[in-house]
């Protein structure tokens, strides 16, 4: 038995998304360009002329699709393809042309629209602002579709071991708020904590004025807020360059971004901000910093979220100013072997240095942030931070890896602790709630054996992985999953 998993970074409602909303292009049955085409025209035979497909890719062969790619077979239906880490967009011509995007579209502040030798708009889109420009025309859910997706993940949740879940990127006051009705109509299975997006500066006044800072029975409740302050790799913001897309584009103003943290902090709440850069991680601790010296509240407990590549200088800042680090080491295996692509090397020694953090008294919480991250499951969030796995089997840097003891750890108390409900949460003791998991074997005996530096058997952790079931998991004493 072990305290219920507390996942305080994923997006619940976008995992309904991915099952309602979007159409699936997935592996195995689609991995490159061409399965690619096949799949959308199979889906474009089925839907009729004039509407939009909307749909999401883990990973092709050749890089991002583009309209070259997308336009033969859907010469008469806008496409929207969303990367599955939901930092990059794919667009073709159908979807441009409605959109009025054409070669004298400026990029946004933070965003890039990629372009051809000529000047054309490949149908590409780095950054949420820049994949604003698009979406802007295409079709979104109703609310009552909303508040179905914020519900259908949480069984899906529970039958993994998690009992706690904070969406930490929530777009939309309306969708805020569909969390909120689902509570009220009392069809919380898990209990949840979500913040609100700031993606432009006008969201800053939405923030203040039309947000309800919500607190329910004990199911939900109104966490704070979250800034991206960056994307994924391809468009890390560094202090050097690097092989990516563009190395030194915040999506923020850094002077707008400082203000407004500013302001946020001066609500009470907690501030999130996504940052995969080491320049993204030294703006948002300069703006922390700025804004606790100029409201010094007890215990802000600010968090930086993935937090991927950092300056050794930069843990004692985050240590001195008690900023939680919420990451998610199932990247280590997407991703690392890209780090050396993008940083080379040496750079990307200092990809998630999780034993340099612990070791120097940081709070680490671990967290899935599915289904960007196509894992829910909290084996996986384990094992990479056990093992440190590769996409080649191997580990990267396994000096920066926790022990079983301390991820499980990681995934329970630090969770809660990133949510204010230590005291409520995060461990078995009397007076805590009764959120608990009933496990086929121990987690902690699964991943010990995997511990330290030597060759790693990838067959023998994939069974572990496999084998270890939640047989039972509890919220406030009611069973909520039954294997």
């Amino acid at each position: 038995v072990t305290p219920g998993l507390i996942d305080p970074h994923n997006h619940m409602q976008v995992w309904g998304l991915t099952q309602k909303w979007f159409v699936p292009f997935l592996p195995p049955e689609v991995r490159t360009f061409e399965e690619l085409r096949t799949k959308l025209s199979e889906v474009v035979a089925q839907t009729p002329e004039g509407e939009w497909i909307q749909g999401y890719y883990l990973v092709l062969q050749g890089g991002l699709p583009g309209r070259e790619e997308l336009d033969p077979v859907s010469p008469n239906h806008p496409v929207w393809l969303l990367q599955q880490g939901g930092h990059y967009g794919s667009a073709n011509s159908q979807a441009l042309q409605l959109a009025g995007i054409n070669a004298s579209t400026p990029d946004p502040v933070g965003g890039v629209i990629e372009r051809d030798d000529s000047g054309e708009p490949t149908g590409v889109f780095y950054n949420h602002r820049a994949m604003d420009v698009l979406r802007r025309v295409a079709p979104v859910p109703t609310v009552e579709m909303t508040r179905d997706y914020a519900f259908i993940g949480q069984p899906i949740f529970a039958a993994e071991g998690v009992t706690t879940f904070h969406d930490n990127n929530v777009r939309g006051v309306d969708t805020l708020g569909a969390y909120f009705d689902v509570d009220r109509a009392g069809r919380m299975l898990i209990r949840g904590r979500v913040f609100y997006t700031l993606e432009w500066p006008s969201d800053l006044d939405r923030a203040l004025n039309q947000v309800e800072y919500y607190k329910g029975n004990g199911f939900m409740e109104f966490g704070g807020f979250k800034f991206l302050l960056d994307g994924q790799f391809h468009m890390a913001y560094c202090h050097e360059p690097h092989n990516g897309v563009r190395w030194d584009v915040p999506t923020w103003e850094p002077q707008s971004f400082k203000d407004a943290v500013r302001t946020l902090h001066d609500t009470g709440l907690q501030i999130c901000v996504h940052c995969v850069g080491d320049a993204a991680v030294d703006l948002t601790l300069d703006a922390f910093e700025e804004a606790m010296n100029a409201n010094p509240r007890p215990d802000p407990r600010h968090r930086i979220e993935h937090c991927v590549i950092t300056r050794r200088e930069s843990t004692q800042r985050i240590k001195d100013l008690g900023v939680i680090v919420s990451t998610q080491p199932q990247f280590i295996r997407l991703g690392s072997l890209m780090w050396i692509d993008i940083l080379g090397e040496e750079r990307a020694k200092r990809g998630m240095v999780l034993r340099e953090w612990l070791d120097n008294g940081v709070t680490v919480a671990l967290g899935s942030d599915a289904p960007t991250g196509p894992w829910i499951l909290p084996q996986i969030t384990l094992a990479g931070a056990v093992t440190r796995i590769t996409l080649n089997d191997d580990r990267h840097c396994p000096e920066q890896a926790m022990s079983a003891r301390e991820a499980l750890r990681a995934h329970t108390m630090a969770g809660a602790y990133a949510g204010f409900e230590e005291d409520v949460k995060g461990s078995l003791e009397p007076g805590k709630l009764a959120d608990l998991v009933v496990w086929s074997h121990d987690p902690v005996a699964a991943f010990e054996p995997f511990e330290g530096s030597g060759p790693l058997d990838a067959n023998a952790l994939m069974r572990a992985i496999g084998t270890l079931k939640a047989q039972i998991t509890m919220v406030g004493g009611k069973i909520v999953h039954q294997a």
